[in-house]
Protein backbone atom coordinates (compact mmCIF):
# COMPACT_ATOMS: atom_id res chain seq x y z
CA UNK A 1 0.00 0.00 0.00
CA UNK A 2 1.33 3.47 -0.94
CA UNK A 3 2.05 6.24 1.82
CA UNK A 4 0.63 9.23 0.39
CA UNK A 5 0.29 12.92 1.70
CA UNK A 6 -3.13 12.67 2.02
CA UNK A 7 -2.89 9.40 4.49
CA UNK A 8 0.07 11.06 6.29
CA UNK A 9 -1.41 14.48 6.83
CA UNK A 10 -5.79 12.71 7.80
CA UNK A 11 -4.06 10.12 10.02
CA UNK A 12 -1.48 12.83 11.76
CA UNK A 13 -4.85 15.38 12.29
CA UNK A 14 -7.01 12.78 13.54
CA UNK A 15 -4.52 11.88 16.45
CA UNK A 16 -3.27 15.32 16.95
CA UNK A 17 -7.05 16.43 17.76
CA UNK A 18 -7.62 13.90 19.47
CA UNK A 19 -4.71 14.23 21.82
CA UNK A 20 -5.58 17.72 22.10
CA UNK A 21 -8.95 18.68 22.20
CA UNK A 22 -9.81 17.03 25.43
CA UNK A 23 -7.49 19.65 27.33
CA UNK A 24 -9.58 22.73 25.96
CA UNK A 25 -12.81 21.73 28.57
CA UNK A 26 -14.01 22.89 31.27
CA UNK A 27 -13.31 19.49 33.08
CA UNK A 28 -9.41 20.14 32.17
CA UNK A 29 -9.53 23.87 33.43
CA UNK A 30 -10.39 22.93 37.25
CA UNK A 31 -10.72 25.43 39.93
CA UNK A 32 -8.11 26.03 42.55
CA UNK A 33 -8.93 23.14 45.53
CA UNK A 34 -8.89 25.52 48.52
CA UNK A 35 -7.51 24.83 51.49
CA UNK A 36 -10.33 23.01 53.99
CA UNK A 37 -10.05 24.01 57.64
CA UNK A 38 -13.12 21.81 59.08
CA UNK A 39 -10.00 20.67 61.18
CA UNK A 40 -9.28 24.33 62.78
CA UNK A 41 -12.81 24.59 64.76
CA UNK A 42 -11.73 26.30 67.85
CA UNK A 43 -8.56 27.91 66.52
CA UNK A 44 -9.95 30.12 64.38
CA UNK A 45 -12.41 33.01 64.63
CA UNK A 46 -15.74 32.68 62.99
CA UNK A 47 -17.93 35.77 62.66
CA UNK A 48 -22.05 35.86 63.43
CA UNK A 49 -23.16 34.92 60.23
CA UNK A 50 -26.87 34.38 58.22
CA UNK A 51 -27.93 31.63 56.18
CA UNK A 52 -31.01 32.14 54.24
CA UNK A 53 -32.94 29.30 53.13
CA UNK A 54 -35.13 29.73 50.25
CA UNK A 55 -39.00 27.16 50.33
CA UNK A 56 -41.20 27.37 48.37
CA UNK A 57 -43.66 24.45 48.46
CA UNK A 58 -40.64 22.22 50.04
CA UNK A 59 -42.05 21.54 53.58
CA UNK A 60 -40.67 17.52 53.09
CA UNK A 61 -36.99 18.53 52.02
CA UNK A 62 -37.31 21.00 54.61
CA UNK A 63 -38.19 18.91 57.57
CA UNK A 64 -35.57 16.83 55.94
CA UNK A 65 -32.83 19.05 56.02
CA UNK A 66 -33.55 21.96 58.35
CA UNK A 67 -31.89 19.91 61.05
CA UNK A 68 -28.51 19.77 59.75
CA UNK A 69 -28.39 23.47 58.91
CA UNK A 70 -29.48 24.04 62.90
CA UNK A 71 -26.92 22.00 64.04
CA UNK A 72 -23.69 23.59 63.04
CA UNK A 73 -20.51 23.51 64.68
CA UNK A 74 -19.66 26.68 65.37
CA UNK A 75 -18.02 29.44 67.33
CA UNK A 76 -19.82 32.15 66.84
CA UNK A 77 -23.30 32.78 66.90
CA UNK A 78 -25.44 32.43 63.51
CA UNK A 79 -29.05 32.34 62.47
CA UNK A 80 -30.95 30.11 60.14
CA UNK A 81 -33.53 32.11 58.36
CA UNK A 82 -36.22 30.37 56.41
CA UNK A 83 -38.54 32.30 53.84
CA UNK A 84 -41.47 30.72 53.08
CA UNK A 85 -44.98 31.62 51.80
CA UNK A 86 -47.32 32.82 53.65
CA UNK A 87 -50.18 30.26 52.53
CA UNK A 88 -47.82 27.37 52.98
CA UNK A 89 -49.08 25.56 56.34
CA UNK A 90 -47.47 22.83 55.59
CA UNK A 91 -43.91 24.87 56.40
CA UNK A 92 -45.04 26.42 59.14
CA UNK A 93 -46.25 23.33 60.75
CA UNK A 94 -42.39 22.33 60.09
CA UNK A 95 -40.96 25.95 61.06
CA UNK A 96 -43.27 25.41 64.55
CA UNK A 97 -42.08 22.04 65.18
CA UNK A 98 -38.20 23.68 65.38
CA UNK A 99 -39.04 26.95 67.14
CA UNK A 100 -37.60 26.06 70.18
CA UNK A 101 -33.70 26.26 68.24
CA UNK A 102 -32.25 29.35 68.88
CA UNK A 103 -30.70 29.50 65.42
CA UNK A 104 -34.26 29.66 63.86
CA UNK A 105 -36.12 32.80 62.16
CA UNK A 106 -38.89 32.88 59.69
CA UNK A 107 -40.19 35.37 57.36
CA UNK A 108 -43.25 35.01 55.54
CA UNK A 109 -43.88 36.40 51.81
CA UNK A 110 -46.89 38.32 51.17
CA UNK A 111 -49.97 36.30 49.30
CA UNK A 112 -49.37 38.12 46.13
CA UNK A 113 -46.41 39.97 44.11
CA UNK A 114 -46.82 41.55 41.05
CA UNK A 115 -44.01 42.40 38.44
CA UNK A 116 -41.45 40.97 40.43
CA UNK A 117 -39.69 37.20 40.75
CA UNK A 118 -41.22 35.39 43.57
CA UNK A 119 -37.71 33.79 44.12
CA UNK A 120 -35.97 37.18 44.15
CA UNK A 121 -38.48 38.71 46.90
CA UNK A 122 -37.85 35.64 49.14
CA UNK A 123 -34.25 36.40 49.00
CA UNK A 124 -34.64 39.80 49.19
CA UNK A 125 -36.90 39.20 52.34
CA UNK A 126 -34.31 37.07 53.99
CA UNK A 127 -31.27 39.07 53.30
CA UNK A 128 -33.32 42.04 54.45
CA UNK A 129 -34.33 39.88 57.72
CA UNK A 130 -30.53 38.86 58.07
CA UNK A 131 -28.96 40.41 61.51
CA UNK A 132 -25.37 40.12 60.61
CA UNK A 133 -22.80 41.42 57.55
CA UNK A 134 -23.03 38.50 55.49
CA UNK A 135 -26.00 35.97 54.60
CA UNK A 136 -25.46 32.72 52.77
CA UNK A 137 -28.43 31.89 50.33
CA UNK A 138 -29.64 28.27 49.59
CA UNK A 139 -32.74 26.34 48.78
CA UNK A 140 -34.48 24.05 51.15
CA UNK A 141 -33.75 20.90 48.74
CA UNK A 142 -29.81 21.32 49.74
CA UNK A 143 -27.91 20.09 52.73
CA UNK A 144 -24.93 20.08 54.94
CA UNK A 145 -23.19 16.76 54.71
CA UNK A 146 -21.73 17.19 58.10
CA UNK A 147 -22.08 19.80 61.07
CA UNK A 148 -18.50 21.59 60.20
CA UNK A 149 -19.90 22.92 56.74
CA UNK A 150 -21.08 26.34 58.10
CA UNK A 151 -17.52 26.95 59.38
CA UNK A 152 -15.31 25.47 56.43
CA UNK A 153 -17.78 28.05 53.99
CA UNK A 154 -18.07 31.12 56.33
CA UNK A 155 -13.76 30.63 56.26
CA UNK A 156 -13.85 31.54 52.91
CA UNK A 157 -15.58 34.92 53.54
CA UNK A 158 -13.22 38.05 54.32
CA UNK A 159 -14.21 41.96 54.87
CA UNK A 160 -12.25 42.51 51.27
CA UNK A 161 -14.60 40.30 49.53
CA UNK A 162 -18.21 41.11 48.76
CA UNK A 163 -19.83 37.62 47.34
CA UNK A 164 -18.42 33.98 47.96
CA UNK A 165 -19.37 31.27 45.48
CA UNK A 166 -20.42 28.00 47.14
CA UNK A 167 -20.92 24.20 45.35
CA UNK A 168 -23.66 21.99 45.68
CA UNK A 169 -23.77 18.22 44.04
CA UNK A 170 -26.13 16.23 43.43
CA UNK A 171 -27.04 13.44 45.63
CA UNK A 172 -25.43 9.62 44.67
CA UNK A 173 -29.09 8.71 43.13
CA UNK A 174 -29.26 11.40 40.29
CA UNK A 175 -28.49 10.29 36.74
CA UNK A 176 -25.15 10.17 35.57
CA UNK A 177 -25.22 13.55 32.82
CA UNK A 178 -26.95 15.28 35.97
CA UNK A 179 -23.88 14.95 37.62
CA UNK A 180 -21.67 16.01 34.56
CA UNK A 181 -23.81 18.80 33.52
CA UNK A 182 -23.49 20.29 37.11
CA UNK A 183 -19.43 19.48 37.23
CA UNK A 184 -19.27 21.74 33.50
CA UNK A 185 -21.55 24.43 34.86
CA UNK A 186 -19.71 24.88 38.30
CA UNK A 187 -16.17 24.59 36.70
CA UNK A 188 -16.53 26.60 34.82
CA UNK A 189 -18.22 29.83 36.93
CA UNK A 190 -15.83 28.66 39.22
CA UNK A 191 -12.47 29.12 37.37
CA UNK A 192 -14.11 32.21 36.03
CA UNK A 193 -14.68 33.93 39.62
CA UNK A 194 -11.11 32.56 41.05
CA UNK A 195 -9.66 34.78 38.21
CA UNK A 196 -11.68 38.16 38.66
CA UNK A 197 -14.14 37.26 36.30
CA UNK A 198 -17.14 36.57 37.92
CA UNK A 199 -19.89 35.16 35.80
CA UNK A 200 -22.65 33.40 37.20
CA UNK A 201 -23.26 31.12 40.10
CA UNK A 202 -21.86 27.86 40.39
CA UNK A 203 -24.68 25.98 42.07
CA UNK A 204 -27.44 27.06 44.16
CA UNK A 205 -25.45 28.42 47.19
CA UNK A 206 -23.92 32.15 47.22
CA UNK A 207 -23.07 34.48 50.30
CA UNK A 208 -23.36 38.18 49.83
CA UNK A 209 -22.59 41.22 52.25
CA UNK A 210 -25.89 42.75 53.15
CA UNK A 211 -25.07 46.10 52.82
CA UNK A 212 -24.06 45.71 49.32
CA UNK A 213 -26.87 44.51 48.00
CA UNK A 214 -29.31 46.87 49.54
CA UNK A 215 -27.54 50.07 48.68
CA UNK A 216 -27.34 48.53 44.88
CA UNK A 217 -31.12 47.64 45.13
CA UNK A 218 -30.68 43.96 45.31
CA UNK A 219 -32.41 42.49 41.68
CA UNK A 220 -33.11 45.90 40.39
CA UNK A 221 -32.36 45.44 36.87
CA UNK A 222 -33.50 41.76 36.23
CA UNK A 223 -36.64 41.76 38.84
CA UNK A 224 -38.87 40.66 36.14
CA UNK A 225 -37.08 37.45 35.27
CA UNK A 226 -38.58 35.03 36.88
CA UNK A 227 -35.56 32.67 37.43
CA UNK A 228 -31.64 32.92 37.53
CA UNK A 229 -31.69 34.77 41.08
CA UNK A 230 -28.18 33.14 41.93
CA UNK A 231 -26.56 33.73 38.75
CA UNK A 232 -27.97 37.81 39.01
CA UNK A 233 -26.44 37.76 42.20
CA UNK A 234 -22.89 36.71 41.59
CA UNK A 235 -23.15 38.64 37.76
CA UNK A 236 -24.78 42.13 39.77
CA UNK A 237 -22.40 42.34 42.55
CA UNK A 238 -19.25 39.78 41.85
CA UNK A 239 -16.16 42.19 40.41
CA UNK A 240 -13.02 41.77 39.52
CA UNK A 241 -11.24 40.77 43.10
CA UNK A 242 -14.10 41.42 45.40
CA UNK A 243 -15.30 37.89 44.77
CA UNK A 244 -13.83 34.58 46.20
CA UNK A 245 -15.04 30.67 46.00
CA UNK A 246 -15.82 28.43 48.91
CA UNK A 247 -14.35 25.16 47.12
CA UNK A 248 -13.01 23.12 49.79
CA UNK A 249 -14.85 19.46 50.48
CA UNK A 250 -16.66 20.46 54.06
CA UNK A 251 -18.18 23.55 52.40
CA UNK A 252 -19.87 21.01 49.97
CA UNK A 253 -23.40 21.36 49.76
CA UNK A 254 -25.85 17.59 49.03
CA UNK A 255 -28.61 18.68 46.65
CA UNK A 256 -31.72 16.33 46.20
CA UNK A 257 -31.74 15.21 42.79
CA UNK A 258 -34.15 17.47 40.80
CA UNK A 259 -37.86 15.93 39.61
CA UNK A 260 -37.38 15.74 35.45
CA UNK A 261 -39.83 18.82 35.55
CA UNK A 262 -37.04 20.88 37.45
CA UNK A 263 -34.38 19.70 35.54
CA UNK A 264 -36.36 20.83 31.94
CA UNK A 265 -37.27 24.12 33.70
CA UNK A 266 -33.40 24.84 35.15
CA UNK A 267 -32.10 24.50 31.29
CA UNK A 268 -34.78 26.48 30.06
CA UNK A 269 -34.92 29.22 32.64
CA UNK A 270 -30.98 28.78 32.60
CA UNK A 271 -30.67 29.73 28.61
CA UNK A 272 -33.19 32.74 29.66
CA UNK A 273 -30.83 34.28 32.01
CA UNK A 274 -28.01 33.59 30.15
CA UNK A 275 -29.06 36.56 27.48
CA UNK A 276 -29.27 39.24 30.25
CA UNK A 277 -26.23 38.87 31.93
CA UNK A 278 -22.85 40.75 31.85
CA UNK A 279 -20.14 39.10 29.76
CA UNK A 280 -22.86 36.34 28.01
CA UNK A 281 -21.43 37.11 24.52
CA UNK A 282 -17.42 36.16 25.93
CA UNK A 283 -18.59 33.00 27.83
CA UNK A 284 -20.47 31.44 25.07
CA UNK A 285 -18.05 32.10 22.07
CA UNK A 286 -15.71 30.50 24.77
CA UNK A 287 -18.24 27.52 25.48
CA UNK A 288 -19.25 27.00 21.41
CA UNK A 289 -15.75 27.42 20.50
CA UNK A 290 -14.59 24.06 23.12
CA UNK A 291 -17.87 22.34 22.03
CA UNK A 292 -16.83 22.79 18.41
CA UNK A 293 -13.90 21.47 18.00
CA UNK A 294 -15.27 18.92 20.05
CA UNK A 295 -17.74 18.16 16.94
CA UNK A 296 -15.29 18.55 14.32
CA UNK A 297 -12.86 16.14 16.35
CA UNK A 298 -15.39 13.81 16.60
CA UNK A 299 -16.62 13.90 12.89
CA UNK A 300 -12.94 13.98 11.58
CA UNK A 301 -12.24 10.50 13.42
CA UNK A 302 -15.37 9.21 11.79
CA UNK A 303 -14.88 10.56 8.51
CA UNK A 304 -11.03 9.28 8.82
CA UNK A 305 -12.27 5.82 9.87
CA UNK A 306 -15.07 5.78 6.90
CA UNK A 307 -12.44 6.75 4.52
CA UNK A 308 -10.13 4.45 5.71
CA UNK A 309 -12.47 1.31 5.03
CA UNK A 310 -13.68 2.51 1.78
CA UNK A 311 -10.29 3.34 0.07
CA UNK A 312 -8.81 0.62 1.89
CA UNK A 313 -6.21 3.19 3.57
CA UNK A 314 -5.16 0.87 6.46
CA UNK A 315 -3.01 3.27 7.63
CA UNK A 316 -5.64 6.04 7.71
CA UNK A 317 -8.14 3.44 8.79
CA UNK A 318 -5.67 2.49 11.76
CA UNK A 319 -5.21 6.20 12.73
CA UNK A 320 -8.48 6.61 13.36
CA UNK A 321 -9.14 3.48 15.12
CA UNK A 322 -6.44 4.79 17.04
CA UNK A 323 -7.75 8.56 17.30
CA UNK A 324 -11.28 6.82 18.58
CA UNK A 325 -9.52 5.29 21.87
CA UNK A 326 -6.59 8.43 22.55
CA UNK A 327 -9.80 10.82 22.48
CA UNK A 328 -11.53 8.36 24.66
CA UNK A 329 -8.81 7.68 27.35
CA UNK A 330 -7.73 11.68 27.66
CA UNK A 331 -11.47 12.02 28.82
CA UNK A 332 -11.70 9.87 30.75
CA UNK A 333 -8.42 10.58 32.86
CA UNK A 334 -9.70 14.18 32.19
CA UNK A 335 -12.59 13.77 33.96
CA UNK A 336 -11.32 11.25 36.75
CA UNK A 337 -9.45 14.15 37.89
CA UNK A 338 -12.40 16.55 37.74
CA UNK A 339 -15.07 13.81 39.32
CA UNK A 340 -12.15 13.18 42.03
CA UNK A 341 -12.38 17.21 42.69
CA UNK A 342 -15.60 17.84 43.00
CA UNK A 343 -16.31 14.31 44.78
CA UNK A 344 -18.20 12.90 41.85
CA UNK A 345 -19.31 9.42 42.36
CA UNK A 346 -19.77 8.92 38.22
CA UNK A 347 -17.60 6.73 36.62
CA UNK A 348 -14.97 8.59 34.78
CA UNK A 349 -15.35 5.85 32.38
CA UNK A 350 -18.77 7.47 31.10
CA UNK A 351 -17.46 11.12 30.44
CA UNK A 352 -16.48 10.04 27.05
CA UNK A 353 -20.42 9.58 25.85
CA UNK A 354 -21.52 12.48 28.19
CA UNK A 355 -19.13 14.05 26.01
CA UNK A 356 -20.26 13.35 22.79
CA UNK A 357 -23.89 13.64 23.97
CA UNK A 358 -23.70 17.18 25.77
CA UNK A 359 -23.62 19.19 22.53
CA UNK A 360 -26.92 17.35 20.97
CA UNK A 361 -28.62 17.99 24.57
CA UNK A 362 -27.86 21.51 24.39
CA UNK A 363 -28.61 21.86 21.03
CA UNK A 364 -32.26 20.45 21.96
CA UNK A 365 -32.49 22.66 24.97
CA UNK A 366 -32.20 25.27 23.01
CA UNK A 367 -35.03 24.41 20.24
CA UNK A 368 -37.26 23.92 23.50
CA UNK A 369 -36.38 27.44 24.52
CA UNK A 370 -36.90 29.09 21.08
CA UNK A 371 -40.33 27.08 20.62
CA UNK A 372 -41.53 28.15 24.30
CA UNK A 373 -44.07 30.92 24.74
CA UNK A 374 -41.14 33.97 25.77
CA UNK A 375 -43.91 35.37 28.22
CA UNK A 376 -43.20 32.16 30.51
CA UNK A 377 -39.81 33.21 31.37
CA UNK A 378 -41.42 37.01 32.98
CA UNK A 379 -43.35 37.90 35.98
CA UNK A 380 -45.70 40.21 34.05
CA UNK A 381 -47.03 39.38 30.61
CA UNK A 382 -46.93 41.49 27.58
Amino acid sequence: MEITTITLTISSVVVLLAAVTPLISPLFRLPKKEEDDSACIGESKDKPISVVIISHDNAPELEKHLPSFLSQKYDADYQVIVVADKSDSETDDVIKRFSNNPHLYATFMPLSSRYISRKKLAITLGIKAAKYPWAIVTDAWCIPESDEWLHAFASHISDDKDVVLGYSHYDDDAPSNYHYENIITASQNLFYAQHNHAYASASRVVAIKKDNFLAEDGFLGNLKYMRGEYDFLVNKFGRNENTATAFSPTAFLAEDTPFKKRWSENHLFSINTGRHLKGHWLVTLIRQIELGLMNITNIAIIAAIIYGAIKEDWITLGAGILALIIEYLVISFVAKRAFNRFQCPVNPFLAPFMAFALPFRNIGWRLRYYLANKNDFITHKI
